[in-house]
């Protein structure tokens, strides 16, 4: 678990924390695909590899999901959090089933909320990047909502 922050005005432009691997196993990747994106190159390997992909992939909405969720069990925001207002999504390059993942976050702006002024508006980008090679397959800007 990554040491807890407990005040959004700890947070600087350009910091980076890193927040260690996860995976998504291929059972998985098939649950949710079956379940929210059930698109062919998420759901069959044959059907995957006819597709601009060449293979079994995981859903780029299942890869923001695993990220947010992976954020959160981290702890480094548990003190903080108190909910996002919405993110931009980019997924750079396909996420097949079983690889390792690295995830950074990067901290982009904070300033002072104008109405509340015991809270912060934080932009995350949050990189989650294959481990062996560093190729990034989900990059996230979200705009998070802090205790001050």
């Amino acid at each position: 678990m990554t040491t807890p922050i407990r005040s959004a005005d700890e947070l600087a432009p350009g910091m980076s924390v890193e927040l260690g691997r996860f995976l998504l196993p291929r059972e998985e990747v098939l649950d949710f695909a079956r379940r929210y994106d059930p698109q062919p190159f998420h759901l069959d390997e044959e059907a995957a590899r006819g597709s601009i992909f060449g293979r079994l992939v995981a859903s780029g909405l299942h890869t923001y999901s695993a990220a947010v969720g992976h954020l959160i069990r981290s702890g480094w925001l548990a003190e903080v959090n108190l909910g996002g207002g919405g993110a931009q999504l980019n997924w750079p390059a396909p996420l097949p089933p079983d690889t390792p993942v690295t995830m950074r976050v990067v901290v982009e702006e904070v300033r002072p909320s104008r109405s509340k002024p015991e809270m912060a508006i934080v932009k995350l980008r949050c990189l989650v990047a294959i481990e062996s090679d560093g190729t990034v397959v989900l990059d996230a800007l979200g705009t998070h909502f802090m205790k001050r």
